[in-house]
């Protein structure tokens, strides 16, 4: 039987992605801060006949993702499939953002994801099999003023796991990036988006239609899938624009009222 290991498994699209893989039959491990929810996610799919093993962790601190991985490998347990989903935003001018929670965010969404797919990757590609999702953004194709680090973030997502898609070529190994646009999950209260214009006029995703679109690409081992028929025309478009002008659109939507 499989394993697949999510993080940021209790909410959002990280929650959707874990039932996914519940009802498909393959063992799960979840890490995710919120202890007491990850043992009501065991205890609600304990029919499903799979072993679960839960981490509560907080992973923008690298020595918890060094102690996961050294964690499952003492337990000759073999990652067969990794989301890379825990990361969160946040919203407000550059210089008043407090240092020490920007670097939580650096080091969640790119430093950790960054180790967790070089370890888990080198030890697919010595089985000959594997895939790897990580989170990107619509964020991941333009500089974001107001989340300036956050779509940075997101780029460094998209720019890593594209390329080591690339030179995994040929092993059975694949590196995916799934870039969503505005989901109805608690990121926008987290980055206090709600009164945007993104968040306000754009459309909303489901994370239930999210998730079942990021494991479709995965399983195909896509190197890239931009959720929503919309996101992809704002995505394709801004190849007939200037960076300036994508950089003023997008310091338009993103600055709160």
């Amino acid at each position: 039987m499989k394993t697949a290991l999510i993080t940021g498994a209790t909410e959002g699209i990280g929650f959707e992605f874990t039932k996914i893989f519940a009802q498909n039959g393959i063992n799960l491990i979840l890490v995710a801060r919120n202890e007491n929810r990850l043992k009501e996610i065991v205890k609600d799919f304990s029919q499903n006949k799979i072993d679960i093993k839960i981490y509560a962790k907080d992973l923008s601190i690298i020595d918890n993702a060094k102690y996961i991985y050294e964690e499952i490998k003492s337990q000759g347990i073999s990652v067969d499939y990794l989301v890379n989903n825990a990361g969160f935003g946040i919203n407000d001018d550059y210089i008043k953002i407090d240092w020490q929670r920007e670097l939580e965010m650096f080091n969640l969404n790119m430093i950790t994801l960054a180790y967790f797919t070089k370890v888990f990757a080198k030890d697919m590609v010595s089985r000959k099999f594997g895939r790897i999702l990580n989170l990107g953004s619509t964020g991941s194709f333009q500089a974001g003023p107001y989340m300036a680090g956050y779509c940075a973030t997101k780029s460094f997502v998209l720019s890593l796991s594209e390329a080591i898609n690339y030179e995994l070529k040929g092993t059975n190994v694949s590196v995916s990036t799934l870039c969503p646009g505005v989901t109805d999950t608690k990121f926008h209260s987290v980055a206090q988006t709600g009164n945007t214009i993104l968040s306000k006029l754009f459309s909303h995703a489901q994370p239930e239609d999210v998730a079942k679109y990021g494991y479709k690409i995965m399983m195909k081992g896509k190197s890239l899938g931009i959720h929503g028929f919309s996101n992809r025309l704002i995505v394709f478009s801004n190849r007939f624009s200037s960076r300036n002008l994508l950089v003023a659109f997008s310091g338009k939507i993103l600055k709160r009222k």
